[in-house]
Parts: structure tokens; C-alpha cells; sequence
């Protein structure tokens, strides 16, 4: 079991350096512990797992992390290491009130640590990409529509929730209230949201090859067909292949079928550099062929 020391995004870096300056640092070092303590309850649910830790990258939000090989295990394992992290910083809010409570805690102090669990919940409980709430949403579509789709579904919402949290950061400001801070997650979360992007052909391609290992290995896997139009690209279809299924391809013509195209032949196009390929090209120079 390897650690590695975590990424610090710039943005955590002045907002710790502005709180520092304007005298918070109570504030400052509580959140900062927060934080941590936030990334190390998904890091313990991780390795639980059997997963070990790659990238991690933190923002004044949370953190995101690399898990290599977490879409192969099922939407449940992102899932329970999605919700560790909040878990935590629950656990953390109801013992701090517990102490006051009994007297065993100043207010004051327990107030701070309160106020930086409750953002670290709030804020991840949005069901943007790569947040907690989030990740927990793809693990529960990948259910339905596999890892893909489900991927892609949760990068289309945190964009629209992005373009939506910078308005609402106007209307607070205009009301006198701190709208700067959604300023800052609307950019923030943007950013981590384009790592997250890049991941996903990654993961879809992983997903292919240890379908394809499997039925090497002489195991079975559910065959997933739809019909495409003979104009439709390489590109295209293969952003629609999810999970760990094997798949074909009907061309047609208008209401004339052209043929059939199986997985390893898209992937193969793609390894050539022919993403912008026809389907119908395909069938046809196989027919020839």
C-alpha cells in the first residue's frame, strides 16, 4: 500500500491564504481538517474495497481521486466509497453538537466545526460530477444504462448545474448575501468535472477489453444489438457501447438491412485512427472483401 501526497488546486490555495490574512485562521484550520478528514474516509473505503489510490486532487470542495479499475467491480463499490466521505464529515457534526451538548465543548468552537461539516455535506450532496452526490447518482443510473451512458448522463447535469450556480451567485450577491462562493464552485467544480471527462473513453475501453477476456475465457456475456443508419460514424457509436457486454450493430439502408458489425470491429476502426468512418463503408468493404 503506497501514499501519495495529494495535488492542491490553486483556488484551495487563496482561499486558505484570504482566510489566513483576514485573520480566520480558526475557520481555516478546522475546514482544512475537515477536508481531510472528508478524502481520507474515501480513501479508507477504497482500500476496504481492495482498490488502491492513484491521483488525488484537492479542491475547496472535496477532493477527486483516481481509482483504477473501480467501473469493473459494479456501481455498488462507487457507491459505498462515494458515500464514505460525507459519512464522515456526518459523524463529525453530531459528535462536536454531542460534546457541547454535555458541556464538554466550547459553542464557539463547536459552531466553527459545524459550520465546515455542514458545507463539506451541502456541497456534496449536489448531484454534480465528480461530487459525492454526483458519483453516487452515476452508480445508481450505471444500474440501468450502464457505465457509459451513465458517465455521460452525469457530465451533461454538472455542466447545466455549473452554467446555473453562476446566476444564483448574482442574485445572492444582489441580495447581500456571500454569492461569490458559488462563483468559485461553479469554476471549481468545471475544471474537476473536465478530468473527470477525460476518464470516461478510458474507462468505456477497459470495460470492452475485460468483456472481451471473458469471453476469451470462455465465459458468457449479455449481447446488447440496436440498428443504426448506414451514414452513422465510428465515433458515434461507440460513445453508445456500455459495460461489460458484447455488441452488434444492424446497418440499414432507409428500411433495407446492410449487414452487421460486431464490437471488436468498431474498436479495431478506432486503433486505426477511422472515428469518422461510415457503418455503411464497413459493411460494405467486409462484403467485398
Amino acid at each position: 500500500m503506497s501514499w501519495r501526497l495529494p495535488r492542491i488546486h490553486p483556488l484551495l490555495w487563496a482561499l486558505v491564504a484570504l482566510g489566513i490574512a483576514a485573520g480566520r485562521t480558526s475557520e481555516v484550520g478546522v475546514y482544512i481538517l475537515s477536508l481531510l478528514l472528508h478524502e481520507a474516509a474515501h480513501a479508507s473505503a477504497a482500500r476496504a474495497l481492495g482498490y488502491e489510490m492513484g491521483r488525488v486532487d484537492l479542491y475547496p470542495f472535496g477532493g477527486r481521486a483516481d481509482i483504477p479499475g473501480i467501473e469493473l467491480r459494479g456501481p455498488l463499490a462507487e457507491m459505498v466509497i462515494a458515500a464514505a466521505g460525507p459519512l464522515a464529515n456526518l459523524v463529525a457534526l453530531a459528535l462536536a453538537t454531542l460534546l457541547w451538548r454535555i458541556g464538554l465543548a466550547d459553542a464557539a468552537r463547536v459552531r466553527i466545526i459545524v459550520d465546515a461539516n455542514l458545507a463539506m455535506l451541502l456541497v456534496n450532496a449536489l448531484p454534480a460530477f465528480p461530487l459525492d452526490g454526483g458519483r453516487v447518482l452515476r452508480a445508481v443510473a450505471s444500474a440501468r444504462v450502464g457505465f457509459s451512458r451513465a458517465s455521460e448522463g452525469a457530465l451533461r447535469l454538472t455542466q447545466l448545474i455549473c452554467i446555473l450556480l453562476l446566476p444564483a451567485a448574482g442574485l445572492l450577491q444582489l441580495l447581500g448575501l456571500p454569492g461569490w462562493q458559488l462563483a468559485v464552485l461553479s469554476l471549481v467544480l468545471y475544471s474537476a468535472h473536465r478530468r473527470e471527462a477525460a476518464n470516461v473513453p478510458i474507462a468505456r475501453w477497459t470495460l470492452w477489453l475485460r468483456g472481451q477476456e471473458d469471453l476469451r475465457g470462455g465465459g458468457i456475456l449479455p449481447l446488447a444489438s440496436f440498428a443504426a443508419g448506414e451514414g452513422a460514424q465510428v465515433r458515434q457509436i461507440l460513445r453508445r457501447l456500455f459495460g461489460r457486454r458484447a455488441h452488434r450493430v444492424y446497418v440499414y439502408d432507409r428500411d433495407r438491412m446492410l449487414g452487421a458489425i460486431d464490437d471488436r470491429t468498431l474498436y479495431r476502426a478506432a486503433e486505426r485512427g477511422e472515428l469518422q468512418r461510415t457503418l455503411g463503408e464497413i459493411v460494405r468493404e467486409r462484403k467485398d472483401g
